[in-house]
């Protein structure tokens, strides 16, 4: 399958995020949520999260603006990429759960890997452009 088009593509595509970094709102930080707005939030971004998965290799159209959304809802509530990585980590186990009652192979799911990478990276981006420059 072909990507949709280059990662460093879509990283180029960016707009200026800069010094968007210190427009976040501590009080919409994860941490900072009562424990009831934290599983609501985690819940959100793991279905969303897991939309974006079933959709990368769709050829959805609309696949980068699904991860540019939860991107942003990552960077504004100030999730740790940990939690991004233990999300898609359960959701590959629910995916591997599913296919060995369909008497599937789960060796598709190693692809699957793509889609975290292409979300870190385009969160990484979004970290790195949006710090302003000392210059």
């Amino acid at each position: 399958m072909e990507p949709q088009y280059p990662l460093t593509e879509k990283l180029k595509a960016r707009l200026g995020y800069l010094g968007v970094y210190y427009k976040r709102d501590p009080q919409d930080f994860f941490r900072n949520l009562s424990s009831s707005e934290q599983k609501s939030l985690l819940e959100k971004i793991k279905l969303e999260y897991r939309q974006i998965i079933l959709d990368y290799f769709a050829n959805n159209e609309n696949i980068n603006q699904q991860i540019d959304n939860l991107v942003n809802k990552l960077f504004f509530t100030d999730i740790a990429v940990s939690q991004l990585v233990e999300i898609h980590m359960e959701l590959m186990d629910e995916f591997a759960k599913h296919l060995k009652v369909e008497g599937r192979s789960e060796e598709i799911l190693v692809d699957y890997r793509l889609t975290l990478i292409d979300t870190m990276a385009h969160l990484c981006e979004m970290y790195r452009r949006s710090i302003p420059r000392d210059s």
